[in-house]
């Protein structure tokens, strides 16, 4: 049996310390011997074996004097380059082939055949060399001993596998040029000449470094970085040669050619820093391959939650004239683990916080409580995600101003994203829907829903997304065998009914008032008003509050409320929390209670326009009026004749009251 071991001696044990040592043990009844053979690793290896008696190497390995290291090496260390590439790959990368790798190979082994048959018998001989010296002055053609050596030796050492006679043609031409004081340059001739241009010696190549660390920028051309090392760290001046342009230095010291400048930027630099230098981080990470999932770093849903916007591509319709509109934005927050949609918010024009507090909301919220604010009836198996998320990742420009410090009973960790740096949450990124891109000639589309109407779309596209979207790259293998469906609500469904759930609750009215925003209303003694619109409910109603309030008298208060759906108000009276409905009146007409705030704000403006509008009128409605009474009757409007006292019954008094009764037909 023969096996291998990497052995260090210390100083003092002869020749066993100038490399590294392969030893074989070899097992006979009559016969065990150690034998070592050394490889120097710095030019070619030389084959020594060294023989030593059983007792003397035990007693040298209880000394310290031989130490085993390392574990055992199954292929040679000068092919330690190539190890585990498959020969395939090798051939494929030669530039010429006169030989193959296989043949070579073959070649070598056919060398050492019949010595390898016999291997056991000539590793028991007294000088196993000079069997092996006999050999190679017998063969034909006649081989050099000492590499017919080194190819036995490798041979049976490593494993008898044949690729370890493969030859050292991986390291042709690699060695250090840099070290030799060269005058002329190196490499192919150039196009100037076969002796043009100046060898890159250890200052050109810094002066280069230096260079291409000071210029180099995304916004920077190839050309202009290579133009601004030349003049500005070699101090060369471009000049006009004949019919051609060059680049030469005044004082006529050396500098580098162009292929000089790309080949040492390639050697000093990395790939990958030389993609971030001239293209920026954020296309080099575009190019670049994927570094893995963010979940899998997460075990429970609800764990980490990202949020961010995205525009909706159609134009909206206002609710007063049904001209174009600005649109809004559609903020959602996506789980980590399942990516599953748990939160949606809305704002009107651009992204802000209240668009993400509203997202807060939602997340707060049972999913059918919170669709049901839009008018929008689901099952709660529809969208089951209930509870906030103590890690949340917002956008830099909402987030930047968002307090803290409320929220400190429920919030662990909030994260603000780098800017322009999508990847940061590339979850929620992903996760948005997207139009079909073509190279048509823009066009403006105009929706005919509202903002309200709009907000249920979403809602239902949320559900969508939920429900159909393909959850597979996020599916356990035990999650295939209990035959969980491959959608984020699969995922979250799975996760959570075995408590891999790190959902916060929060009460119904502690989330109002944690998220929505408050906003001036005021008490009347039929209803709450808020912006003109009449609130009530049973239960406030219950409170006696109308009753308290005086006739013709106006108590202000706040209330709370949705910007993007007023169908609901929530109104805080003696610490307790009541949600109003709309009044409705039987000539209420369908659709007109889900407008969003913005449209309650404008027709309260409208409805005020219109009240200032008829008053501004009033006045010059009544002179038109009596103007025209007096001219049809040539009488004022007010003729009256000022009397003090009481009226005087006399017999003319008399006489006309008995006319006038005689001409209604009550004379008696």
């Amino acid at each position: 049996m023969i096996t291998g071991a990497q052995l260090v001696a210390p100083e003092g044990f002869g020749q066993l310390c100038k490399g590294i040592i392969y030893y074989f043990l070899v097992n006979d009844p009559i016969h065990n011997r150690v034998r070592m053979v050394e490889f120097l690793l710095r030019k070619e290896p030389i084959p020594v074996i060294f023989t030593f008696t059983t007792s003397v190497f035990e007693e040298a390995l209880e000394a310290g004097l031989i130490l085993e290291t390392g574990v055992v090496e199954k292929f040679p260390p000068w092919l330690k380059r190539i190890e585990g590439v498959t020969i395939s790959h090798l051939e494929e990368c030669r530039v010429s082939v006169k030989e193959s790798y296989d043949e070579k190979v073959n070649r070598r082994f056919m060398a050492i055949a019949d010595l390898v048959f016999n291997a056991h018998k000539i590793l028991m001989r007294e000088d196993p060399d000079a069997e092996i010296n006999a050999h190679a002055s017998l063969s034909t053609p006649i081989q050099n001993p000492a590499r017919l050596r080194l190819w036995f030796y490798t041979y049976i050492t490593f494993g008898r596998n044949k690729w370890a006679l493969m030859p050292r043609s991986h390291s042709s031409g690699r060695w250090d040029r840099a070290g030799a004081n060269r005058t002329v340059k190196l490499g192919r001739p150039s196009p100037w000449g076969k002796k043009a241009g100046y060898p890159c010696d250890k200052q050109m190549q810094q002066k280069i470094s230096s260079g291409y660390v000071k210029y180099t920028s995304p916004k920077h051309t190839w050309n202009r970085m290579l133009r601004e090392i030349l003049t500005n760290e070699f101090g060369c001046v471009a000049i006009e040669q004949g019919e051609d342009f060059v680049f030469r230095h005044p004082q006529g010291l050396p500098y580098p050619s162009m292929a000089q400048v790309k080949y040492w930027v390639r050697k000093l630099f990395s790939l990958r820093k030389r993609e971030v230098a001239q293209k920026g981080g954020n296309r080099a990470r575009a190019r670049s391959g994927d570094k893995g999932s963010f979940s899998e770093k997460l075990i429970n849903v609800n764990q980490l939650v990202e949020f961010d916007g995205y525009y909706i591509s159609e134009k909206l319709s206002g609710i007063s004239e049904g001209s174009v509109v600005d649109s809004f934005c559609v903020v959602r927050a996506v789980c980590g683990v399942s990516g599953a949609i748990v939160g949606i918010g809305f704002s009107e024009g651009r992204e802000n916080m209240e668009s993400y507090r509203m997202c807060l909301f939602s997340m707060a919220l049972n999913k059918v409580k919170f669709c049901e604010l839009f008018g929008v009836e689901i099952s709660p198996n529809h969208w089951p995600c209930e509870g906030l998320s103590g890690s949340i990742i917002f956008d830099r420009g909402p987030g930047a101003n968002y307090d803290v410090e409320p929220q400190i009973d429920w919030l662990g960790e909030l994260e603000l994203t780098p800017v322009f740096s999508g990847q940061s949450k590339s979850t929620v990124e992903s996760s948005h829907p997207r139009d079909k891109k073509d190279l048509e000639q823009p066009e403006v589309l105009q929706s005919k829903l509202n903002f309200v109407t709009m907000a249920r779309r979403e809602i239902r596209q949320l559900l969508e997304d939920n429900l159909g979207s393909d959850a597979r790259g996020r599916m356990e293998e035990a999650m295939l065998l209990a035959g969980v469906k491959a959608t984020p609500i699969g995922v979250w469904n799975y996760w959570s009914g075995r408590g891999r759930d790190s959902s916060i609750g929060m009460q119904f009215d502690s989330a109002v008032r944690t998220f929505l925003s408050q906003h001036p209303a005021t008490i009347k003694q039929d209803a709450v008003y808020f912006y003109g619109r009449k609130y009530r409910s049973t239960e406030l109603v219950a409170t006696g509050i109308f009753d308290r309030v005086a006739k013709s008298a106006v108590v202000k208060t706040t209330v709370y409320a949705l910007t993007m759906c007023v169908r609901h108000v929530w109104i805080d009276l003696n610490g307790v929390l009541y949600e109003l409905d709309m009044v409705r009146t039987l000539r209420t007409l369908e659709g007109e209670s889900d407008i969003s705030l913005s449209d309650l704000r404008n027709l309260d403006r409208l409805r005020r326009a219109a009240v200032e509008k008829v008053n501004d009128q009033r006045a010059a409605l009544q002179q038109v009026q009596r103007d025209a009474f007096k001219h049809e009757t040539g009488e004022d409007w007010q003729a009256v004749k000022h009397t003090k006292g009481r009226s005087s019954k006399n017999a003319a008094s008399m006489r006309d009251k008995s006319d006038f009764n005689r001409s209604r037909g009550k004379e008696k």
